[in-house]
């Protein structure tokens, strides 16, 4: 027999991003509160961007055993923002996952498969990174069978609900966007917005 513990987050992505874990307004809530951000606002953000590779996934429970943690290590394909040369690797450690028949599920929050390739925006350091924005940090980046061009899809919107902020510009956030990009576009959209705030 597995146990699930889910843990509804309410996140306000305020002040740098802090999370704030809320009581669920009912007994199933299944989705997260998430601040939906924009583009120029993940760049922003974000200390690396980069298209990675997968390379592992596990999940243990922390020091105190209190709660599971997932750590995913990356290897850089290429870096839109930030010093990470190819082959470099980073780092993510964050909230959820299972161990054993025990699983701890935090809704709206980024989930990575090994093997896979994406595209991820990323603050802190190489060895102790997290995904800016939650699920809006973390896209699938897949070659296409029939143009052989390499798609970025739209974050995975799965238990999270987004919401505009306050005063928002009326810029679509990157959850509403085209659900497929072609990664060249998207890279010269992304380098454009870092020379723009490096300037």
């Amino acid at each position: 027999m597995s146990f699930k513990l889910r843990l509804p987050i309410a996140l306000g992505l305020l002040l740098g991003g802090a999370a704030v874990v809320a009581p669920p307004v009912e007994p199933h809530a299944s989705a997260s509160l998430v601040v939906a951000l924009d583009l120029p606002t993940m760049v922003e953000r974000a200390d690396l961007v980069a298209v990675v590779d997968v390379v592992s996934v596990s999940a243990a429970w922390d020091d105190k055993h209190e709660r599971i943690l997932t750590t995913a290590e990356l290897s850089v394909v290429e870096s839109w923002k930030g010093p990470m040369a190819p082959a470099s690797h980073v780092t993510i450690v964050q909230p959820g996952g299972q161990v054993g028949d025990i699983q701890m599920t935090v809704f709206g929050m980024s989930q990575f498969t090994r093997g896979e390739r994406a595209l991820v925006f990323l603050r802190g350091t190489p060895s102790d990174a997290s995904v800016v924005g939650m699920a809006q940090g973390k896209r699938m980046v897949r070659r296409d069978a029939a143009t052989g061009r390499w798609m970025v899809h739209a974050p995975n919107r799965q238990g999270a609900t987004f919401v505009r902020a306050p005063g928002s510009s009326s810029a679509r956030p990157t959850v509403l966007e085209t659900p497929l990009r072609g990664l060249d576009e998207l890279r010269t959209e992304v380098r454009g917005l870092v020379g723009k705030s490096a300037r």
